[in-house]
């Protein structure tokens, strides 16, 4: 799995924590969508998009 995937991720829960919310897997994956939405860079949104499959199977 590439490092971006991993950033990713770890980006997302590190701001979930700082804004005191929990963590869930729901909320991961709803901030990274909210991520994609956002950004302009294909290199990040094609690592945001691997995390969402990542914590999506992982639900599963």
């Amino acid at each position: 799995m590439p490092e971006e995937v991993h950033a990713a991720v770890g980006f997302v829960v590190t701001q979930l924590l700082k804004a005191g919310k929990p963590v869930h897997m729901q909320d991961i994956t709803a901030l990274l969508h909210t991520l994609m939405e956002q950004t302009s860079d294909d290199g990040f949104k094609k690592a945001l998009l691997q995390a969402v499959k990542l914590i999506a199977g992982k639900m599963n």
